[in-house]
């Protein structure tokens, strides 16, 4: 039926109306991203240097620190027997020349890093879902459909920037002076150039053709330094070689089938995937140069890479355990107990994501998986290692993002974003813990090194239970020759040697304050705590975070033998057969020293802490001491009947104490309930706490 000139004039005017709309909206949309794009940099700006120097730099922090401080080539010497390559401390050399040394300046390397991530993850998210211009013949039909990829393609970048930008893993090591922003930074990077260069590569003819060669320089330089900077980042590469294997394959496929039709198409277009790959043999050709490139740039340290493998144990967690573990990092960072419930909306976006996103997720997907395959082949399983998934994390995001962005039915896309919104509230959570949480606080060695300085005692020495908290806490502390890391290296101590070296130790000090930190790793057995315990007196026994800061007190001479015999019995079964005081006339800031000598009748099923307190006139509690006998090593649990335990406590007097006399008292609860003391039976008749001595502070 034959339409008349009135009618094909007033539809062709509601097109075009309709069409004047849909550019409008277009036009809003893309100044809307614009700001909305501005808001999350800004966002991601504030969270990152929020509170940038309030904690105190940790033990690898201050590796960092101090290993940039030295000349270029020492840093080269330096990492080569370091667990890491060179690149990250040869910038921060650069970059504390420019920002200073202090906390903000060494981790704003990180925040710049880290900062930069954000509008990298909205371009890498943007070039995922983009699709080619449609040929001319085709522009009109397919001219809403693109808008709305396009639309899609801006949406799908713009949500995973803004939870980039709240991602508590990517805001925590953005905070850090290390090198696990940067790593992810040339993760993402790389990953931006080698979609440009698969775009262009295969157009030999083009204008764009010729600038191929130009990403592709880009992407071997990016993928070179990402290589530099960290042992892990082989995981990226081999995701990347992955995605253009599955690309080849496709393309493979599509050309067989093409060739069996009459008009055979010069542009093969994968699934709608942006990517063509024209010139299947130029492409791969292309590729594997870049790929010798990349790897003749890294051949310099390649021989220090091989021997950094190692051969330590391996050791892997059930493999729910893990992906559990792993899905929890990504989304939610450290910095939060594990939220099963909320895991499984991840699951639930993750899948609506690959049902709709179908080969557009290739490459985030690959990104997420190949890490983790790798991390669990090598037995990297541990929370310790999570950090290095700083290189799947933008690629987990894009992922979760896609279930908003990947279909265009309503329901599905209300209900991800529902999902999606309640993933970002438990994100929020974790930020608010990592701000205001002690729980999560790094190892405050400022802290200790203030404490230790404030004391000023005349004579102390300080033990550092592994030889790579030195940076660290030198950074706060000098080195004037009583700071001892032990052992020596990364070795684990030897018996003899570390009885011949806290002896020696021990001569020349009168106090000694020990920061025990990773025991099941650098010192399994606890020799050098075993030690102490047994020729010391243990006063104080605190957590700076994951660090334990302890005081002891050294005497003159051992307690060899028992001074006073009392032959108490508490409770049952435990029998205080005597002790040995040192001096009672102190002043305040010293430690009073007390040798108990236990012995039980029958085996212990209970474990019981040891409390010394210290009372004014008044029985006013002005100093004691809680701990398991032997300093926490010599639980009751494993008393031998009929043998004599020796037990060292220390008590810390005060700095501000007055002078005057003072009761000191002991006695012993119930590990699992403090309130059940046991009783003491004594010649004067029962009681819950034994007076052992009055001791005297003197000005």
């Amino acid at each position: 039926m034959m339409q008349t000139p009135e009618k094909l004039t007033a539809k062709n005017a509601k097109v075009a109306k309709k069409n004047k709309k849909t550019f409008a909206f277009s036009a809003s949309f893309a100044v809307h991203q614009k700001w909305l794009l501005l808001a999350v940099l800004l966002l991601a700006f504030g969270l990152r240097v929020h509170n940038l120097e309030v904690q105190s730099f940790w033990n690898d922090e201050g590796n960092s620190a101090r290993l940039s401080e030295r000349a270029i080539p020492l840093i080269i010497e330096g990492t080569a027997s370091d667990i890491h390559p060179p690149l990250y401390y040869l910038l921060l050399n650069q970059w504390r020349q420019l920002a200073g040394d202090t906390e903000f300046g060494l981790r704003s390397l990180s925040v710049f890093a880290g900062l930069l991530l954000v509008p990298l993850t909205f371009v890498l998210g943007k070039a995922l879902s983009v699709s080619k211009r449609p040929p001319p013949q085709q522009e009109k039909a397919e001219h809403r459909v693109t808008q709305r990829r396009h639309r899609g393609a801006q949406r799908l970048g713009l949500i995973a920037a803004a939870l980039a930008a709240i991602n508590p893993g990517m805001v925590y090591y953005s905070q850090e002076t290390r090198m696990y922003a940067l790593l992810g930074l040339w993760a993402v990077l790389t990953t931006v150039l080698l979609l440009y260069w698969l775009s262009v590569v295969g157009n030999r003819l083009s204008v764009n053709g010729k600038r191929s060669w130009l990403w592709g320089g880009a992407y071997v330089l990016c993928a070179a330094a990402g290589l530099y900077t960290h042992y892990f980042f082989p995981a990226v590469l081999l995701a990347h070689n992955l995605f253009i294997l599955t690309k080849v394959v496709q393309a493979y496929r599509t050309n067989f089938t093409i060739h069996k039709r009459p008009m055979v198409a010069h542009n093969l277009t994968i699934h709608n995937s942006p990517f063509i790959i024209n010139h299947l043999l130029l492409t791969i050709k292309n590729w594997l140069l870049l790929m010798l490139a990349t790897l003749l740039l890294y051949a310099p340290w390649l021989p220090t890479f091989l021997v950094q493998l190692g051969s330590d144990p391996v050791s892997r967690p059930g493999i729910w355990e893990f992906v559990t573990a792993v899905s929890h990092f990504l989304t939610f960072g450290a910095t939060i107990k594990t939220q099963v419930g909320l895991l499984w909306l991840a699951a639930g976006l993750l899948a609506i994501g690959l049902v709709y996103g179908r080969t557009k997720l290739i490459l985030p997907i690959l990104g997420v998986l190949i890490p983790l395959v790798m991390m669990f082949a090598t037995g990297t399983t541990g929370s310790e290692y999570h950090k290095f998934l700083m290189v799947a994390v933008p690629f987990w995001l894009i992922w979760l993002s896609s279930a908003v962005t990947g279909t265009n039915q309503r329901s599905m896309q209300l209900l991800a974003a529902v999902f999606l919104l309640v993933l970002a509230w438990g994100m929020v959570q974790s930020l608010q813990n990592m701000v205001g949480d002690p729980a999560y606080a790094r190892a405050d060695y400022r802290a200790m090194a203030r404490r230790i300085l404030a004391e000023d005692h005349p004579n102390a020495g300080v033990i550092l239970n592994a030889a790579n908290q030195w940076e660290a806490f030198t950074y706060y502390f000098p080195d004037d020759g009583r700071v001892y890391p032990l052992p020596e290296g990364r070795s684990r101590p030897n018996p003899d040697e570390i009885d011949a070296t806290l002896s020696q130790i021990a001569a020349e000090h009168d106090r000694i304050y020990a920061i025990f930190w990773g025991e099941a790793q650098r010192d399994p057995e606890r020799l050098i705590e075993r030690w102490l315990d047994a020729h010391a007196f243990k006063a104080t026994d605190e957590w700076y975070g994951d660090v334990r800061f302890v005081t002891y007190a050294v005497p003159s001479a051992p307690a060899a033998a028992m001074e006073t015999a009392v032959n108490l019995r508490f409770g049952e079964a435990i029998i205080l057969k005597g002790y040995t005081l040192g001096e009672t006339t102190r002043q305040p800031g010293d430690i009073v020293e007390v040798t108990l000598f236990w012995e039980t009748a029958d085996p212990l099923q209970n474990r019981y802490k040891v409390f010394l307190h210290l009372l004014d006139e008044n029985g006013n509690l002005v100093s004691q001491r809680d701990s398991e006998p032997g300093g926490g090593l010599a639980l009751t649990t494993t008393w031998p009947p009929g043998e004599i335990i020796v037990d060292n406590h220390g008590l810390l007097l005060p700095s501000g104490l007055p002078p005057g006399s003072y009761r000191l008292q002991l006695g012993l609860y119930d590990l699992a309930n403090p309130a059940n003391r046991l009783p003491i039976t004594t010649p004067d008749g029962e009681t819950d706490a034994y007076l052992l001595a009055t001791i005297t502070v003197s000005d």
